[in-house]
């Protein structure tokens, strides 16, 4: 069976600070960089701990500012890598069908589509699920090969729902451990990033 999507949906701890409005992950990186090693293994730790991914996201669509969300990505895990210069080193994994009930795909639209000004009015029903970026094959060149997926709020999760955990290979130790004291579940795959990248 084909593969080009993920059966786990990951939710980067990392991301760079600040609201800043741009069409491609290269982009961003020139404007803003991703949190410290130590501070995406905290915020890990306390999104493990309060069982909540925070909506302390919004972006700028056109005039139009989004409401707060929090997201995932549908990447094959073969892929996560690419992604670790942009949003960090330490993901959290959750199960997809805790993802498909709360969560809708982000609807990627071209800088220069031809409809892009009809669907940028600020009545339409999924704008907050609007992202525009520019389309080009090369890595880094376009937020299409995040595959996002997001939710309006909040996500309350329950702890059977998260598949795996990858973190620098320092923090290993430590996320086991805090699993093990939180009562998650022992099935959790924690992966080193050091894994990723020999995979």
């Amino acid at each position: 069976m084909q593969r080009y999507y993920s059966r786990i949906y990951w939710h980067f701890t990392g991301s760079p600070k600040g609201d800043v409005q741009v069409l491609s992950p290269d982009e961003l990186l020139k404007r803003s960089k991703p949190k410290t090693e130590k501070e995406s293994v905290e915020i890990l730790l306390k999104i493990l701990k309060s069982q909540r991914l925070k909506a302390t996201s919004q972006e700028q669509v056109g005039l139009y500012k989004t409401s707060a969300f929090c997201s995932t990505t549908d990447i094959p895990f073969k892929d996560l890598v690419e992604h670790a210069v942009y949003y960090g080193r330490a993901a959290i994994g959750f199960k997809a069908e805790a993802v498909h009930d709360v969560f809708l795909p982000v609807c990627y639209v071209s800088s220069v589509h031809e409809s892009k000004d009809n669907l940028l009015r600020e009545e339409h029903p999924l704008m907050d699920f609007i992202k525009i970026t520019d389309f080009h094959p090369r890595e880094g060149h376009t937020f299409y090969r995040e595959r996002e997926w997001r939710n309006i709020g909040d996500f309350v999760f329950e702890k059977k729902e998260i598949a795996a955990i990858v973190v620098p290979d320092d923090a290993l130790k430590m996320v086991r451990t805090f699993l093990e004291g939180q009562g998650y579940p022992e099935d959790i795959s924690v992966l080193s990033w050091r894994l990723i990248e020999e995979a």
